[in-house]
C-alpha cells in the first residue's frame, strides 16, 4: 500500500463534476484507491461516495492505493486531483 497527501485550497471540496471525474480516472485501475479527509473515508471509484466526504477546509486529504498497478494508480488520481483543485501542496 502506498500513500500521498495534498492539501485543497481552503474554498475546494468534492462536489458533482470532479468527484465524477476523479471517480473515472479511478475506475480505470485494478488497485482499491482510498481518499481520507480526517477520520473520514471515501471510496475514489465511487463519486459520491467522494461527495460525503467534509469540505476540507484547506485540510490535508491523504490518497491511498493498494493493488498490483497502486503506483500508477495514486498518480493518475494525483494528477487528476491537481487538475480540478487548487492545490496549496
Amino acid at each position: 500500500m502506498i500513500t500521498r497527501s495534498v492539501t485543497l485550497d481552503s474554498n475546494d471540496f468534492f462536489h458533482a463534476r470532479p468527484a465524477a471525474k476523479i471517480a473515472g480516472t479511478a475506475s480505470t485501475y485494478e488497485s482499491v484507491i482510498m481518499v481520507m479527509l480526517g477520520t473520514e473515508i471515501a471510496d475514489a471509484k465511487d463519486p459520491l461516495s467522494l461527495m460525503r466526504l467534509s469540505h476540507p477546509k484547506g485540510s490535508a486529504v491523504d490518497i491511498l492505493a493498494d493493488g498490483t498497478d497502486e503506483q500508477k494508480a495514486l498518480d493518475a488520481v494525483v494528477e487528476e486531483i491537481r487538475k480540478e483543485f487548487s492545490l496549496v501542496s
